[in-house]
């Protein structure tokens, strides 16, 4: 009976079904986000196709293509993405008359100019954020496609040099005005956006701490993932802040609480849990920190609660300095104490920045920027593998004479250029070629059965806007942008619209056959030259920071620890990132170790800091080890002797002095040095 029951309530379905119904879920079930997405930008795609026929342009399909690669989820990144669009055309225009002017009819001067200026531009990319970088990688294939264009009829560069701003313009132009058309109240929902951005990161801040605060054994595997989703919604942030004007600062003041909690966490790894665990002192500061993590779990970005969450962070600072100040008793102690304090201070800022995006204070004129990483072999292996593409490209059409030659070597420039730049640039080649082919099998309908049956431009707008809506459902859906993305920028190219052109059968082929294989050619490249490899980025990685620690100790300028964290946040984040991507499950431990380095280094520009602050015999003691560590290593068991033995002496100062601040700072920044250097030293301790 209960069989029979289940059998008629719940109709049998194969799995396969199943699956397949939840992956169309986003063409047959879009969300109205999704809809407005798609006919957004299929309306601006055909207001500037009409354009383009109504000004009688040579290759209309780029407007189209351009608002379909302008196009974001989001308005600010669509603002900056068409920005810096137009910059990179610029560059690569006048890029593309210089080289021909300089090298005509000459193919083997030529090809090579071009594929170092893509070598150049692919490794200037790769050192900018976001669509800064895309202006780098647009001037590289920009000038690739112009010049390729020209180097048959050289004589008329500059005209289409002209021509090709001109679309870039007219597709950018379209697709702001009608954007604007769909926009509502932007500036409020770009608050709303940077608020809960905030929020998440309090909350997850709270999980954390919360880790370590109860030293779970897990905590430094999460502290990766934390700093993965730090770097993503620091990237992110630059794109509501722009919906919001230049007006507002809200943008820095998130980098700045960004910052501070970084610093704040890192702070916290050389943090002890093996002392006093039966401390009934240490015990209520466990318990008083609970209540903060339960706090700032629960937070919600309004003006009475940042002001309650920033009076009790401030009390906890005030009452963690006094323990370490007033307590006698136990050396170990006053330095948890004085870590603690130091933690609760960045807390506190953090929040103050935290209610200047609530409650912008007024005439502000706060700046704040967080770097980033800046890999010199990735930015060199990913112009080397442009380089390398153009120079194939070139080879074969030299060698082959193919019609079609021109062509493939400018879609060879294209995908190359816009794959050059990412941390790992294998991820998503498949998709992309995936993509290419669809959109030869959507252009091919158009092209042989569905356009010659057609009359005005009406009845093609009609038609090809339903292709475009279909690809724009598709662009929005994160599973299937990757692909979306190659349809919106090849499908109007094969299908080459104009006034008074009809493509036949023999065209259409070649130009999706040099298209698909040009795609091909750049997956290969991808794979096979330099390939990436993310094992080898951890160990290159790790003796980089190695390095770098040297570095830190005697350097005559030494960084901010605002960009010392901003560095190592990025690098932790790309290792969590490459790891999951490989599924590589054995980068624990290398993650584990480049978490401590980090706060090795961390604490390496705090002590220099506090060095200059006073000129005593504690202050030499410290320019001698320094000068140690730089010719040791931090992260070495003569560093780990000689800060020993520094500890042992400022410990007799202290006893000698009595309660110093400037000292416990100092003592404080000497043990996370020994405990994170420890850690990092034996790859397979827990963190305990």
């Amino acid at each position: 009976m209960y069989l029979h029951r289940f059998m008629t309530s719940v109709p049998f379905r194969p799995a396969w079904t199943r699956n397949g119904a939840a992956m169309m879920q986003w063409l047959f079930c879009p969300t109205p986000q999704a809809v407005g997405f798609a006919l957004r930008n299929t309306l601006a795609s055909l207001l500037a196709l009409a354009v383009a026929f109504w000004m009688e342009l040579d290759s209309p399909q780029w407007a189209v293509a351009t608002v379909w690669s302008v196009a974001q989820v989001r308005r600010g990144e669509s603002m900056s993405k068409a920005r810096w669009r137009i910059v990179g055309t610029m560059a690569g225009a006048i890029a593309a008359v210089v080289f021909i002017a300089a090298f005509p009819q000459q193919a083997w001067l030529f090809f090579p100019a071009v594929a170092i200026w893509i070598g150049l531009c692919s490794f200037l990319a790769t050192f900018s954020l976001n669509f800064r970088s895309y202006a780098f990688v647009l001037s590289g294939y920009t000038c690739s496609i112009i010049a390729v264009a020209a180097a048959s009829q050289p004589d008329n560069v500059f005209f289409i040099a002209v021509s090709r701003a001109t679309y870039i313009v007219l597709g950018v132009v379209c697709e702001a005005a009608m954007a604007l058309l769909f926009a509502h109240d932007l500036a409020t929902r770009a608050r709303a956006t940077m608020h809960a951005r905030v929020e998440e990161v309090l909350h997850q801040l709270a999980l954390l701490l919360r880790e370590i605060v109860l030293h779970d054994r897990e905590t430094l595997t999460h502290a990766g993932e934390f700093s993965d989703m730090m770097v993503s919604v620091h990237r992110g942030i630059e794109f509501p802040a722009i919906e919001m004007g230049r007006h507002s600062h809200a943008g820095d003041h998130a980098r700045a609480v960004f910052a501070n909690i970084s610093i704040m966490v890192t702070r916290l790894f050389g943090l002890s849990g093996a002392a006093g665990q039966g401390d009934p002192v240490l015990l209520d500061t466990r318990e008083r920190l609970l209540r903060l993590c339960d706090s700032l779990h629960s937070c919600r970005l309004h003006q009475g609660i940042l002001q309650a969450l920033h009076g009790e962070a401030k009390a906890l600072a005030t009452l963690f300095h006094d323990r370490a100040l007033y307590d006698n008793k136990d050396e170990a102690r006053r330095v948890t104490h004085t870590m603690l304090h130091a933690a609760m201070t960045d807390l506190a800022q953090a929040l103050e920045h935290c209610q200047a995006i609530f409650t912008p204070p007024a005439h502000d004129r706060f700046r704040f920027r967080l770097p980033g990483h800046r890999d010199l072999r990735l930015a060199l292996y990913n112009g080397l593998r442009g380089a390398a593409a153009i120079m194939i490209a070139g080879l074969v059409y030299e060698v082959t004479a193919w019609p079609g030659g021109m062509g493939f070597i400018a879609i060879t420039t294209l995908v190359c250029g816009l794959f050059a730049t990412r941390e790992n640039p294998v991820v998503g080649t498949l998709r992309f070629l995936s993509g290419a082919i669809w959109s030869a099998v959507a252009a091919g309908c158009l092209d042989l059965w569905i356009v010659p049956y057609l009359s005005n431009y009406e009845e093609l707008a009609f038609v090809l806007g339903i292709f475009l809506f279909v690809g724009g459902l598709a662009k929005y859906n994160p599973g299937t942008a990757g692909a979306a993305a190659a349809y919106g920028l090849l499908m109007p190219n094969l299908l080459m619209p104009g006034n008074q052109l009809r493509v036949d059968e023999i065209t259409f082929l070649n130009n999706a056959l040099h298209t698909v294989l040009a795609v091909g050619l750049s997956v290969l490249v991808f794979r096979l030259v330099l390939p990436f490899c993310a094992a080898e980025e951890r160990v290159r990685f790790a003796a980089h920071i190695r390095a770098e620690l040297r570095g830190l100790c005697i350097m005559p300028l030494p960084p901010l620890p605002q960009w010392w964290i901003g560095t190592s946040v990025d690098r932790i984040g790309r290792l969590v990132r490459h790891a999951a991507q490989a599924g590589d499950r054995a980068a624990a431990g290398e993650i584990r170790q480049a978490l401590m380095l980090s706060a090795v280094g961390l604490n390496i520009l705090l002590l220099r800091q506090l060095k200059r602050e006073q000129d005593n015999d504690a202050s030499h003691s410290l320019a001698v080890l320094l000068r140690t560590l730089a010719r040791y290593q931090p992260v070495s068991r003569r560093g780990l002797a000689m800060i020993s033995v520094t500890r042992r002496r400022l410990r007799a100062a202290a006893q000698r002095d009595g309660a110093d601040p400037w000292l416990l700072q100092v003592m404080g920044c000497l043990d996370g040095i020994e405990r994170t250097a420890a850690i990092s030293m034996d790859g397979n301790r827990a963190y305990v």
